[in-house]
């Protein structure tokens, strides 16, 4: 970590998380193994609707990276500002690198994810999801 990572919480449909996983393990061959291998659902219960991946992403990602951004008004979490990344920057990113991910894939998993900020569990409970495992760290 640099003193220029942000910090981001990415919590992504489980029918996106083999796209998830191979762009990271793609980018970082190493530090990408065990991303989103965090399974949640509403009611904690299987099968998993959501994995989560949450830690510092270094700065040169900002403009490719989906973010939203969250704010509890009166007891209502409301969407105060989004920012849609730049889905043609980080396929060409993995196309420089050999993968065959597509635009429309990188765009599909961008537009279900839900990236912020929070807290991983802030995030988590926002989503009203809860951890399938009893003892989870996100």
């Amino acid at each position: 970590m640099t003193t220029t990572d942000i910090f981001r919480t990415m919590i992504v449909p489980a029918d996106k998380v083999a796209i998830a996983q191979e762009i990271a393990v793609t980018i970082k061959p190493v530090e990408g193994q065990g991303m989103w291998t965090s399974p949640f659902s509403p009611d904690g219960q299987e099968p998993a609707t959501h994995y989560i991946s949450t830690g510092y992403i270094s700065n040169d990602w900002l403009t490719i990276m989906p973010v939203q951004q969250w704010e509890e008004v009166e007891g209502t979490w409301t969407l105060t500002a989004s920012y849609p990344g730049a889905p043609g920057g980080l396929q060409a990113v993995l196309a420089s690198l050999g993968s065959t991910i597509s635009l429309a894939e990188i765009i599909e998993l961008f537009t279900t994810s839900d990236v912020t900020e929070q807290d991983p569990w802030v995030a988590i409970a926002r989503l009203g999801l809860q951890p399938i495992d009893e003892v989870v760290d996100p």
